[in-house]
């Protein structure tokens, strides 16, 4: 029989043995945070492209960094592939964050496990003497330590990178550590397809290989997505029709997430009638859910920026104000 083919009763057996199995094969990645996995109907789910777009600046690789940052803490293989930032810089953000979660007082940031890393921090000593002089520092970086081997990090180029390189790297983490990794793509535009094509003909084909990818290798895909111009246009809300380069990427993708400043988008006469002309807002990020096979679509939750400490407060709300399409609208 063609091994393409799946006769529905072994769909049956391997469903149940997976049940009844001591250890259950879970197939749903929790995302961190409580109210996404919620909206998602439990996480990121094997076989699933997941996009995650915003405007720039917005926080979209701290936000995935985050997911990826829970996932490995969780003990389950992460491969994240990053286009804009070498692996010292997102161990940084995760040194940072661990220290914020431990809800110690004026925790370390971001800037000063930067300078410990570089050593411009006028210290002396190794890493962990150095970090320990903060607080949190020292305990941030044990709790790294602790699933540092789980999270591999990808120095991807747009020369080298290619989707072939990507479903190579997957099967070898498949093959050596024995289940498949939440695969991060940061982000989709930079991968080439390895050929020669105009952008909305490669955006298509990536699209389509890392949607392969994850049903081949039974695994999450996380890309992020960059916005078009037309989405970032002052006044604009972002909607997953404005992420760069095709139409497949809506299309396509199981889930579709959309990462806002809460400020450009709530409605004119919240920033009429709140204090500071809602300055507040921003520093709130609102996360709708354009799209989801899986669960309900049209969720709208929102989560606090803590960008010194590279994160975002994983215990956010349901957006309760009105949002808007547009700044123009006046209701």
């Amino acid at each position: 029989m063609d091994p393409l083919l799946t006769p529905l009763h072994q769909v049956l057996d391997r469903v149940d043995s997976r049940l009844l199995a001591p250890e259950s094969d879970v197939r749903i990645w929790s995302t961190g945070f409580p109210l996404l996995d919620d909206a998602l109907g439990g996480g990121l789910r094997a076989g699933a492209l997941n996009l995650l777009a915003g405007s720039q600046g917005e926080g979209k690789t701290t936000f995935a960094l985050q997911i990826a940052r829970s996932v490995a803490g969780s003990g389950r293989p992460v491969l994240f592939f990053s286009f804009e930032l070498e692996a010292e810089a997102l161990l940084q953000k995760v040194i940072a964050a661990e220290a914020a979660d431990l809800g110690v007082e004026s925790p370390i940031s971001v800037y000063q496990v930067r300078a410990a890393f570089e050593g411009t921090d006028e210290m002396t000593g190794g890493l962990l003497e150095r970090l320990g002089r903060y607080p949190g520092g020292a305990d941030a970086l044990e709790r790294v330590a602790g699933y540092a081997p789980s999270m591999l990090i990808h120095r991807s180029t747009t020369t080298h990178t290619n989707l072939d390189v990507i479903a190579a790297s997957v099967k070898d983490v498949l093959s050596e550590v024995g289940e498949p990794p939440l695969v991060v793509v940061d982000y989709l535009q930079k991968v080439r397809p390895g050929q020669q094509l105009d952008e909305e003909a490669a955006v298509t084909q990536v699209t389509e290989r890392l949607k392969d990818i994850a049903i081949e290798f039974e695994c999450p895909v996380l890309a992020i997505s960059a916005s078009d111009r037309a989405g970032l246009e002052p006044g604009m809300r972002m909607r997953a029709r404005n992420m760069k380069g095709s139409t497949a990427l809506a299309y396509e993708a199981d889930v579709v997430l959309i990462l806002a400043n809460k400020a450009d988008i709530v409605a004119r006469h919240h920033l009429m009638y709140s204090a500071n002309n809602g300055e507040h807002f921003k520093t709130w990020s609102v996360l709708t859910v354009e799209k989801n096979r899986s669960g309900r679509t049209g969720a709208e939750v929102e989560f606090r920026k803590d960008f010194a400490s590279g994160r975002f407060l994983s215990d956010g709300h349901v957006v309760s104000e009105k949002l808007v399409d547009e700044r123009v609208f006046t209701e």
